[in-house]
């Protein structure tokens, strides 16, 4: 009966030691995000498949891009989100990639937008990939 309590307790210290690291994760996201806008020379020049290599802990859950006519520079920043929510709502960290100007055509990325309320899926992950980052910004609404 004395092991059984004691390895109860164990297991119990276990999980929610566990617990508590999952936690951290989730309620320092803008500090994580921070760290990628204070290594940012990493990253400038460079494909942005790089950049969500690095983010081992958080991923991109939202995606908007700013998009215009210009064709010499058709999509000058894209914001992205570590939330789910609507990807308008209020006091989330906001991750703002410029990007290196090209003439990517952006039909696809406007369709994906549409099709996925703004969520970053595979298609996205895969228009932006090879994308040359120009400057990265790290702000909490």
């Amino acid at each position: 009966m004395k092991q059984t309590v004691i390895i109860f307790y164990i297991a119990l210290l276990t999980l929610s030691g566990g617990l508590v690291k999952a936690q951290k994760a989730v309620s320092d996201t803008l500090a994580y995000a921070k760290k990628f806008e204070v290594n940012k020379e990493k990253y400038i020049g460079k494909k942005f498949s790089l950049l969500l290599k690095d983010m081992t802990q958080l991923s991109f859950k939202k995606a908007k891009s700013d998009i215009r006519e210009d064709g010499n520079d058709p999509l000058p920043s894209t914001l992205f989100r570590f939330s789910g929510k609507d990807i308008d709502a209020p006091g989330q960290v906001t991750v703002v990639i410029r990007w290196k100007p090209d003439d990517t055509p952006t039909t696809p990325l406007e369709f994906f937008e549409q099709e996925h309320n703004y969520g970053f899926t595979v298609n996205e992950k895969n228009f932006f990939e090879n994308k040359i980052i120009r400057d990265i910004v790290v702000y909490q609404q």
